[in-house]
């Protein structure tokens, strides 16, 4: 099919069964897909981008694609081109909305039977998705739209980060998703803090920007003092 191909990189290890794989819109916004392999060589994909023949034969030798994640209801320009290459691919999300015309075939919660956990962000909109992934030391949380980790370069990024991007710099709850996205402060808050007196996460993944690696509870009480 014919379908506008943004830049974007190889997949990247992260853990064992665990990719990245990261690309960029106009304007050079970076935005990431995550890759995350089953015992059995399905594969879910958590906002997905479309690539080239090289790109996607590089995917498929990761595993079988089988779910499709859509998570958050603007993240999901590039679902017809996945559709289309892979008909039998489960579409889930939280939304029942169609994802840039492809229907939504059930809920992200269809993969807690691969040990993964699944919803909506607490007091958010956009029917924003965080997933709860197994890896072999503990967990990584993915999250879409809500956390991003972005370095800008150039005058004019740095203007328009400080501008619309997290109080403080780089890493956070950008002023535009707050502005735009977070509905109730409160019980998002709570979910961060939940999140960052866990023990058990070895790594935060967003969906644009880079990866948190070290230190995942003292980036989660940040974002929650940005609300």
């Amino acid at each position: 099919m014919s379908h506008r191909i943004f830049p974007y990189g190889p997949p990247q290890t992260l853990r064992e069964g665990l990719w990245q794989v990261r690309g960029s819109l106009k304007l050079s916004v970076p935005r990431n897909m995550t890759i995350w392999r089953a015992p059995d060589g399905r594969l879910v994909l958590y906002s997905v981008i479309a690539m080239h023949e090289e790109g996607m034969r590089a995917l498929e030798q990761l595993g079988r694609p089988a779910f499709m994640v859509v998570p958050h209801l603007r993240h999901h320009m590039d679902a017809p081109f996945y559709k289309a290459r892979y008909p039998e691919i489960r579409v889930l999300a939280e939304a029942s909305v169609p994802a840039n015309g492809v229907k939504i075939e059930g809920s992200v919660r269809e993969l807690e039977t691969l040990g993964l956990r699944a919803g909506r962000i607490p007091g958010t909109s956009y029917e924003d998705i965080a997933l709860d992934l197994p890896v072999p030391d503990g967990r990584v949380l993915v999250v879409c739209e809500l956390l991003s980790n972005v370095a800008p370069t150039g005058a004019v990024n740095r203007w328009v980060g400080r501008l619309v991007g997290p109080p403080g710099g780089q890493f956070g709850i950008a002023r535009v998703v707050r502005l735009r996205e977070v509905v109730d402060k409160d019980a998002l808050r709570v979910w961060l803090l939940e999140q960052a007196r866990r023990t058990d996460l070895r790594m935060l993944l967003v969906g644009h920007g880079a990866p948190i690696l070290d230190d995942v509870p003292a980036a989660l009480e940040r974002a929650a003092g940005q609300l």
